[in-house]
C-alpha cells in the first residue's frame, strides 16, 4: 500500500479536513467498517454459549482476532484479553495483584491520568506509597530511575511513548530495573501501538495495555490488556460472572482457565473483529513505514514552528519521537490556536490532554497538539503551519 495515498482512499473523511487529532482518536478505513458489518449483518450472535450456526461463526472470528492481536504484540493467544479501552485496562490492575501496606508503585512524570490515579487514590486506602521517576525533555530519566526503584518496589508503570510530547521511553531498560527489584512492569502502549512496531515480551512487560481506537484505526470500545503467562496466576479477575465459570455451587465456584476468565459478561464482539481488521490493516502498511513516516510529518512540523518562533515541547531529536508536537503560541490560548486552526478546517487538540501534572511541571495550563497518522500528508502539515504563520 503506498502511504498515504492508498490509506487516504479508504478513508473519505479526509478529503474533508486535516485531521490531526489521531493521538486522541484516529479515522476509521473501510475495511474496518465492513468487517464490523459483516458481523452484525451476517452472523450475529453471542460467543462461547451456543453449539447453533451463528454462534460457533461468531466465537471462531472473536477468538480469531485474539490469535491476530497475540501476534500483534509478540504474545501468546492467552495472553490477550479484551477489554473497553486502555483505561480500564490499566485500571484492572491495581486491583488484580496483592497490593499491601508499604509496597511502592513507581511511575514517571509523564503519565496519563490513567496511569497515574489509579495508583495515587490508592495511598489512603491500601497504604502505598507512589514515587515520580524525573523527565527531561519528555525523556524519562534512567538515572533517577535507578534511584527510585529498590527492593520496596511492587509496581513500576511506564508509558511506552508520551501523549502530549510523542517521546519514545527507554521501557527495555526500566523493566530490567523493575524485575531487577522483583517489580511488576507495566505498559501504557496507548500511544505506541500502531504507530511503531510493539512486542510486549520484547520490551520485558509483565502487564501491557492499548486502545483500539487510535494507531490501530479499530473502534471505541475495544482494547486490550496483555497479561504474561507466568503472572496469570497471581493476577485476580476484577470482574466474574457469566462465561468465566467453570463449575459453581451455592457455596463455591471455580474459574474457568484461560483468558475467558478475566472476561465476564457478553464482550464487545463486533469491537474484537473490528480491532483485529484494524491490526490487519496496519500491518498490511507495515509498522517500520508507519513510524518512518509519520517520524518524517514530525520533524517537518518542529522545523516549522521553531522557524516560526513558536515553542515546541519535548526533545527535538526526530529518532526519539513519533509524530505527536505539541506547541504554544505566545498571546494565545491553546484552546485560541485551536478554534482558529479548525476555522480552516484543521482539527487539532488543545488542553491539558490528561495530564494535568505535567502541565503544572512545564509551567503552562495545556498545549495545542497536533498528532499525525499515515493518512495525513505533508502539504497538510505545511497548510498548517501557513496558517499558524499568520496567526
Amino acid at each position: 500500500m503506498k502511504i498515504p495515498d492508498d490509506i487516504r482512499k479508504d478513508v473519505p473523511i479526509t478529503s474533508k479536513i486535516i485531521y490531526f487529532d489521531n493521538a486522541a482518536t484516529s479515522l476509521t478505513p473501510k475495511p474496518v467498517i465492513d468487517a464490523m458489518m459483516e458481523y452484525y449483518l451476517e452472523y450475529r450472535a453471542n460467543v462461547h454459549r451456543g453449539v447453533h450456526k451463528l454462534s460457533m461463526r461468531a466465537t471462531e472470528e472473536y477468538e480469531k482476532a485474539r490469535e491476530v492481536v497475540a501476534k500483534f504484540i509478540g504474545a501468546k493467544t492467552h495472553e490477550v484479553i479484551f477489554v473497553r479501552n486502555t483505561s480500564e485496562g490499566l485500571n484492572w490492575i491495581p486491583y488484580g495483584i496483592d497490593l499491601r501496606p508499604g509496597d511502592k508503585v513507581v511511575v514517571s512524570q509523564l503519565e496519563h491520568h490513567s496511569n497515574l490515579i489509579i495508583w495515587t487514590r490508592l495511598v489512603k486506602k491500601l497504604g502505598i506509597k507512589v514515587e515520580f521517576i524525573r523527565e527531561v525533555n519528555g525523556i524519562i530519566d534512567v538515572e533517577d530511575a535507578k534511584e527510585k526503584i529498590d527492593e520496596s518496589t511492587k509496581v513500576v508503570s511506564i508509558t511506552y511513548v508520551s501523549n502530549v510530547f510523542g517521546t519514545i521511553q527507554p521501557v527495555k531498560e526500566l523493566s530490567k530495573l523493575a524485575h531487577s527489584a522483583g517489580a511488576y512492569f507495566v505498559v501504557d502502549a496507548a500511544q505506541a501501538a500502531g504507530h511503531m512496531p510493539l512486542n510486549a515480551c520484547d520490551i520485558g512487560a509483565d502487564f501491557l495495555a492499548f486502545s483500539g481506537h487510535k494507531g490501530v484505526m479499530g473502534p471505541t470500545g475495544i482494547g486490550v490488556l496483555y497479561v504474561k503467562e507466568d503472572i496469570q496466576s497471581e493476577f485476580e479477575p476484577p470482574f466474574i460472572g457469566g462465561g468465566t465459570i467453570e463449575d459453581v455451587s451455592y457455596e463455591s465456584f471455580k474459574l474457568i482457565k484461560g483468558p475467558e476468565r478475566y472476561e465476564a459478561g457478553t464482550p464487545d464482539i463486533g469491537g474484537a473483529i473490528g480491532l483485529r481488521a484494524g491490526i490487519e490493516y496496519v500491518s498490511k502498511i507495515g509498522l517500520e513505514r508507519i513510524e518512518k513516516y509519520e517520524r518524517k510529518l514530525a520533524e517537518i512540523t518542529i522545523k516549522g514552528l521553531r522557524d516560526l518562533g513558536i515553542e515546541v515541547y519535548g526533545t527535538h531529536d526526530p529518532s526519539k519521537r513519533i509524530g505527536v508536537v505539541s506547541f504554544n503560541i505566545s498571546g494565545y490560548t491553546p484552546h485560541e490556536v485551536a478554534a482558529y486552526l479548525d476555522e480552516y478546517n484543521i482539527a487539532v487538540r488543545s488542553g491539558h490532554h490528561c495530564c494535568m501534572p505535567l502541565m503544572k511541571k512545564i509551567g503552562v495550563n495545556g498545549t495545542v497538539r497536533a498528532s499525525y497518522h499515515c493518512y495525513n500528508t505533508i502539504e497538510e502539515v505545511e497548510r498548517m503551519l501557513e496558517v499558524l504563520s499568520e496567526l
